[in-house]
């Protein structure tokens, strides 16, 4: 972004870009809601004030995705239901994608639903492996072969777990790749591998996912949200 401001807090339409996905969160009544915190955190939990019944967490260093959650793992203990993984800088996503996400999830009995989306020139995206609507496996772009690289169903970024499965399965996470991070993509090939139900269900509207990464794309979305709101 080219600021030392926190991404998550640079504004659109006024509002932090974290602010939505905690407006979302909230709208769900989901409880608790954990933030994770990494770079700059004293001003990203400072910027929270409206919201006090967050609880904060520390990644420190910051190790991928998978290992987010794991630092996370003191605050989902003992709790029962599902967990909802969203992004702070994934502000278009709507309710009503949401919801039809939980509905696929509990209708299927999911370990794990991925929201996915299709997308013309799918570029760096990770690709769905998929076999009769269910998820078999997450591909990054830079280690799939050439056919799976030509697949345009993709993923969004937005994960729904069962608590129970999530917590047993985050500790067969592995950093064995050259990021020597912990990717929660994986998690979809060790609960495929443990006969655990993994889906997937569509976004329709793609814009409703996009991540906000640079300058351009925050004005990009400012600029499309205009036309659509």
């Amino acid at each position: 972004m080219k600021s030392d401001l926190p991404k998550v807090l640079h504004r659109l339409r006024g509002q932090p870009l974290l602010a939505y996905s905690l407006e979302l969160a909230r709208s769900l009544a989901a409880a608790p809601l954990v933030v994770v915190v990494g770079y700059q955190a004293g001003q990203v939990m400072a910027a929270c004030g409206q919201w006090p019944e967050l609880k904060f967490v520390c990644q420190e260093p910051q190790l991928g995705t998978g290992h987010a959650v794991m630092t996370a793992v003191p605050e989902l203990s003992g709790l029962t239901g599902s967990v909802l993984i969203l992004n702070g800088d994934v502000p278009g996503l709507t309710l009503p994608t949401v919801q039809n996400m939980l509905s696929r999830h509990y209708r299927e009995r999911n370990a794990l639903t991925v929201l996915a989306m299709e997308l013309e020139n799918p570029a760096a995206y990770g690709r769905l492996i998929t076999s009769r609507h269910r998820l078999l496996a997450i591909r990054e772009y830079r280690d799939a072969a050439p056919e799976e690289q030509k697949i345009n169903l993709v993923n969004a970024g937005i994960y729904l777990f069962a608590v129970a499965d999530l917590l047993a399965a985050l500790p067969l996470l592995k950093n064995n790749n050259d990021q020597q991070e912990y990717y929660l993509t994986d998690l979809v090939a060790i609960m495929n591998s443990k006969g655990l139900p993994v889906g997937y269900d569509l976004c329709a509207n793609p814009w409703e996912v996009a991540g906000v990464n640079s300058q351009d794309e925050l004005r990009q979305l400012e600029s499309l949200w205009r036309k659509d709101k």
